[in-house]
């Protein structure tokens, strides 16, 4: 096994160990894989984060073969793990840990961390002896019945510096043009002026932060507004995020109690209101 920094070509090999990895996941805690996940916009997000933070890519490499990958960033001076994966055939055999080690030395120095962890048992374990601040998460899916929000409309160009002030509120460092990527790898944009954003991909809630606990409410339900009846799912709502709870149920979406964690570590703001982005954090 050898650990080595990623490269644009290693994209495909990745995801393919991203995609085995969390159907194995789902098998080995009695759920079912969903076919028709697929790593839709991934070669973007890698492509991407090669450019603002290669010093954070790497792969594991087993005989010439990479089996899996690890993705982190730093967003003015807070760290992320946007991505850690080894593929089923070559789990326990010390990947996963050398990439950690890997990614998390790239965040050397920064005043925060953040981590967003699946269910899986042996993450949780593995970010736990990091020494961040574990805080279990909720998530909530259904078919949202919500009329329309006119507060809430589609986002611009001009909303940016808006999305800069809230997340330097809520997280402590802006994401730039994070926000840009998540919008050509297919998010909406939506924006409640002056008091905070969403992006929405699908009808999934990919990111939510405001200024205070009614804006994000009310930004919440204009996301379940835009999902026009399909299926929706909001992931990572903490104990941090109760104002988040009333809209789900309202909307009649159903609380689930495998929603993983949220791992956080010095200077990460209030972090809240704020539903994270699984990839940009």
């Amino acid at each position: 096994m050898r650990v080595r920094r990623m490269e644009p070509a290693d994209a495909e090999a990745v995801y393919a160990s991203s995609l085995a990895a969390f159907a194995d996941l789902e098998l080995r805690l009695g759920g079912t894989p969903d076919p028709t996940a697929t790593g839709s916009g991934a070669t973007h997000r890698v492509a991407r984060f090669l450019r603002t933070d290669p010093g954070g890519a790497w792969v594991a490499e087993r005989d010439g073969e990479v089996v899996g990958g690890a993705l982190a960033i730093m967003r003015e001076g807070v760290w992320g793990l946007s991505l850690l994966v080894v593929r089923p055939d070559a789990q326990s055999s010390g990947a996963g840990r050398e990439l950690l080690a890997r990614a998390f030395a790239y965040g050397d120095g920064a005043r925060g961390h953040i981590v967003l962890a699946s269910r899986d048992p042996r993450a949780l374990r593995a970010y736990a002896r990091l020494g961040f601040t574990l805080h279990p998460a909720l998530a909530a899916v259904g078919r949202p019945r919500v009329a329309a929000v006119p507060e809430v409309r589609a986002g611009t160009a001009d909303d940016l510096p808006l999305t800069e002030a809230v997340d330097r509120f809520v997280r402590g460092a802006a994401h730039g043009e994070d926000i840009l990527a998540m919008i050509a790898s297919g998010s909406r944009f939506l924006v409640l002026p002056e008091r905070g954003y969403a992006l929405v991909r699908g009808a999934e809630v990919r990111l939510l932060a405001a200024f205070d606990e009614e804006s994000a409410a009310t930004l919440l339900r204009g996301c379940f507004a835009a999902a026009d009846g399909a299926e929706s799912t909001v992931e990572f709502i903490t104990s941090a995020q109760q104002w988040a709870v009333g809209p789900c149920l309202e909307a009649g979406l159903e609380l689930r109690s495998e929603g993983g964690a949220v791992f956080v570590a010095g200077d990460v703001g209030p972090f809240t209101p704020y539903l994270p982005s699984g990839a940009y954090l």
